[in-house]
């Protein structure tokens, strides 16, 4: 966490929102850290794993949805398989998001728009069509040149490819999409 707060009364309205029935298991957190050592986003994020789930318990909304961190999760799931208690931070990271309507900062917008526009392009394309998204990206963010020189060695590199992939796994990826946006219609 960036700054220190201080914790005048527990709100439980979040808790509430967030886990009703308990399945997330965010009380059952020991505060050991395995979740946190080895997420692969750690070094990218302002709060991490055993963080969230504390702050979250704590009623300490505004500092949750204000965060990098319900942006910049890449969902690998790390954090479950580590944990001995099996708390359930990648599905308590998906409700954040779901409640998080507007990024107070520039920046977390930004890290919004890269977050859908990636999820978009796996859907599509069953994996990341890197220079699709940047090309979209550059677009939604209206940020056309800060990293302009670097596109030549990345082509030169392999590192982006200028067409889609052809993935034989498209069709399934994409019907995972489509099953957890009826699971969603149907909450």
């Amino acid at each position: 966490m960036s700054k220190s707060s201080t914790i005048d009364r527990i709100d439980r309205s979040l808790l509430a929102r967030l886990d009703p029935e308990g399945k997330l298991r965010l009380a059952a957190c020991l505060q050991c850290g395995r979740c946190s050592s080895g997420c692969t986003m750690r070094l990218e994020t302002d709060i991490l794993p055993h963080q969230l789930g504390r702050m979250a318990l704590l009623g300490m909304e505004d500092e949750l949805l204000a965060s990098k961190a319900i942006w910049t999760c890449a969902s690998c799931h790390t954090c479950v398989s580590r944990c001995p208690m099996q708390v359930d931070t990648p599905a308590l990271i998906d409700k954040l998001r779901a409640i998080a309507h507007d990024a107070p900062t520039e920046d977390l917008k930004k890290i919004r728009i890269f977050n859908e526009l990636m999820l978009g392009s796996i859907e599509k394309f069953g994996c990341v069509y890197e220079f699709g998204l940047m090309s979209r990206y550059k677009m939604k963010t209206r940020d056309f040149f800060s990293d302009l020189a670097k596109f030549p060695t990345m082509l030169k590199k392999g590192k982006m490819k200028l067409f889609p992939p052809r993935t034989s796994g498209r069709k399934a990826v994409s019907a995972i999409f489509d099953r957890v946006r009826n699971r969603r219609r149907a909450k």
